[in-house]
């Protein structure tokens, strides 16, 4: 997959953790139940799934590179943050699951700017050998792939 096609693919998932987000923010309390189970589901089915990948796969070539550890290490450390929100929505009801929907679309619509703009031209940018296209090959991130539906 091309690094354009990643950032389609990061595009649509940032509208569409924008677009759950907002329900269950905007959701009137009889229905707000119906959202958050809507966002719950997304976030286990696609986002966590995505960033396990992206770690096997884009990361780990990214973190081989001198000048990629370190900001490998910060971007993981967002990982466990944005894990660590989805905890707290999962934990949460009422206006705290909405509060902690909202802050896991805003750090990861930051995260996704911060792949997109650092890690992918890191990528990019570097030499390639025979074991740095398997790498970038498996980081699948079409729409459909496994772990990534968008229901």
């Amino acid at each position: 997959m091309n690094t354009q096609e990643i950032r389609t693919h990061h595009a649509a998932m940032v509208e569409e953790l924008g677009r759950l987000t907002a329900a269950v923010r905007d959701a009137e309390p009889e229905l707000q139940r119906d959202a958050r189970s809507r966002l719950a589901e997304w976030l286990q089915a696609v986002l966590v799934p995505h960033a396990d990948e992206e770690e096997r796969t884009i990361y780990h070539a990214a973190a081989q590179l001198p000048q990629g550890a370190l900001l490998i290490d910060a971007m993981v450390r967002e990982h466990v943050l944005i894990k660590r929100l989805v905890t707290l929505f999962e934990e949460s009801d009422g206006a705290a699951c909405a509060a902690y929907g909202r802050a896991i679309f805003e750090t990861f619509e930051s995260h996704q700017r911060k792949e997109n703009e650092m890690i992918l031209p890191l990528l990019s940018d570097a030499p390639r050998g025979p074991e740095d296209e398997s790498a970038g090959s498996e980081h699948a991130h079409a729409v459909g792939a496994p772990g990534h539906a968008h229901p």
